[in-house]
């Protein structure tokens, strides 16, 4: 026989023999049902399980990450492209909806580039997500540096000034 079961053999036979603290003979119970002494049970305290964390941050820092990398490159592309488009046209009544739609396409380009990761190292901070905050927050400062490389606020207000108001 193996010593685990020699051990678990030994505990109930000594468990059996012996009467429990408190009591003296076989009799009648305290309750008063006339039977045997009943052993008493252990009570086993349930153990806390941590919770594992939950998954949903992780997709929505993944899905931030893409719309503003996809977001700002899609549009800066629309950008582009619509300039280039303009260069084709001579008069101001041809040139006023390209101006408009290079204007929607500038806007979509600064809320991808800006906003998106401003936005996402507030919720992060707002979830004590330090990691996460602190690389949004470079992200938005990374994006804010290529944007205002290529053109000034200024000039950016302008541009939206022109585009929209035409």
């Amino acid at each position: 026989m193996s010593p685990k079961k020699k051990n678990k053999n030994k505990r109930r036979t000594a468990a059996a023999r012996t009467p429990a603290a408190g009591a003296s003979a076989p009799g009648p119970a305290a309750d008063g049902t006339g039977g045997a002494l009943k052993a008493p049970s252990r009570r086993r305290t349930p153990v806390p399980l941590d919770e594992p964390r939950p998954r949903w941050p992780l997709a929505l820092w993944t899905l931030l990450a893409l719309v503003w990398l996809g977001g700002t490159a899609l549009f800066f592309i629309l950008v582009l492209a619509e300039g280039l488009a303009m260069m084709d046209h001579q008069s101001p009544q041809e040139l006023a909806p390209s101006l408009r739609a290079t204007a929607w396409y500038l806007i979509g380009m600064l809320t991808c580039a800006l906003a998106v990761p401003a936005a996402g190292a507030a919720t992060a901070a707002l979830l004590r997500r330090k990691i996460a905050a602190g690389l949004f927050a470079l992200a938005t400062a990374a994006s804010a540096i290529a944007v205002f490389t290529l053109a000034g606020p200024t000039e950016i207000i302008d541009a939206l000034r022109g585009g929209l108001s035409g």
